[in-house]
């Protein structure tokens, strides 16, 4: 390796070991030349056969068990050099030529700070899932219309219609690359906080004096599988949490539309959070005691939060759930669990 790569590629496994070493083939795949990109391995466990393919590829590893996920990124990206970074998740992989096109946009285009790509969705086996099946937040069809958008840094007004209003650019970190100094300094402290690090990642660009390249080249393979933590009940709770913390930066920053908008998805997630709470509790048999009082604390939220009143199939699920198991705790219990029959039926 050259003593200065040109990107750095952090890739992340916590918890799941499955599909990591397709993820890191497919970064040692890649169409560019082995000594212009280094790759960093941080994970929370150890496993001889991940372990062992790792160092017959040169690969470095961090053992790190920090629970922010910012944080223990960042641990990772401090073991590099690369003035650009990339990350990758374990279930997710990259296509061949997506490193190389990642460097030619940030040297044609020295203005960018961010960069971010679409994707193409594949199953737990690794096998193409057709457009027909992938929800709106993958297809990103804004960007059929459109192709590539350049924002320039002085015409930042325009980011947040195409990469919030009319387009999802703040999903998936696969997605993403970024100069290194979108990572330092006071940056650096509040992306160390995220717990969702693509939004981060993205906010902190925005609020930022950097240009923006959103890609319509579809270079990274996203996983949808059994195993995604985004919609689990947790999960709802951290996104809550991210989306407040980074609108009170964005408006620290002076970018009211962003702080609105992050502030309405936090009522959001921590709506469908309180909901799914009382779902849960009835399909672990819960005390009625106990669903009454997750119950209560959803209603209460709903009556502060006028805008997450609609009548959605999961605002009316959760209150009938909860209801219903406080008059026939069986008849509540049959009905969520023939719920995922009919689902895939």
């Amino acid at each position: 390796m050259t003593e200065d790569p040109e990107i750095a590629v952090v890739v992340g496994a916590y918890r799941r070991e499955r599909y990591l070493l397709d993820a890191v083939r497919s970064v040692l795949a890649q169409d560019l030349l082995r000594d212009r990109y280094e790759v960093v391995v941080v994970k929370d466990f150890a496993n001889e056969t991940v372990d062992r393919f790792l160092r017959e590829h040169g690969v470095p590893a961090l053992l790190n068990d920090e629970p922010r996920t910012g944080a223990w990124l960042l641990n990772a990206v401090h073991a590099t050099r690369a003035p650009i970074l990339a990350f990758l998740d374990d279930d997710d992989e990259f296509e061949p030529g997506r490193l190389a096109h990642v460097l030619a946009t940030f040297r044609d285009h020295p203005e960018v700070g961010f960069y971010r790509n679409r994707v193409r969705v594949m199953d737990e086996r690794g096998l193409a899932v057709s457009v027909e099946r992938w929800r709106t937040v993958e297809t990103d069809a804004e960007f059929d219309a459109t192709g590539p958008v350049l924002v320039r840094p002085d015409r930042k007004a325009d980011l947040f219609d195409i990469a919030v209003a009319r387009s999802f650019s703040t999903f998936n970190l696969s997605t993403m690359a970024a100069r290194r100094d979108v990572l330092s300094g006071a940056f650096a402290e509040r992306f160390a906080q995220a717990q969702l690090p693509d939004l981060a990642l993205f906010v902190l660009a925005a609020v930022g004096p950097w240009g923006f390249y959103l890609d319509d080249q579809r270079l990274t393979r996203y996983r949808v599988f059994s195993g995604n933590v985004t919609g689990q009940v947790n999960w709802l709770k951290h996104a809550s949490e991210a989306h407040r913390d980074l609108g009170a930066f964005a408006k620290e920053r002076g970018r009211a539309e962003f702080a609105v908008w992050l502030d309405r998805q936090a009522d959001h997630y921590e709506r469908l959070y309180h909901g799914g709470r009382v779902v849960e509790s009835v399909a672990s048999n819960a005390t009625r005691r106990a669903v009454a009082s997750l119950a209560t604390q959803y209603v209460r939220f709903l009556g502060g939060h006028p805008k997450e009143r609609a009548l959605t199939l999961d605002v009316l699920g959760a209150a009938l759930y909860g209801l219903g198991y406080l008059v026939a705790p069986s008849m509540a219990r049959t009905v969520l669990a023939a719920r995922p029959t009919a689902r895939a039926a």
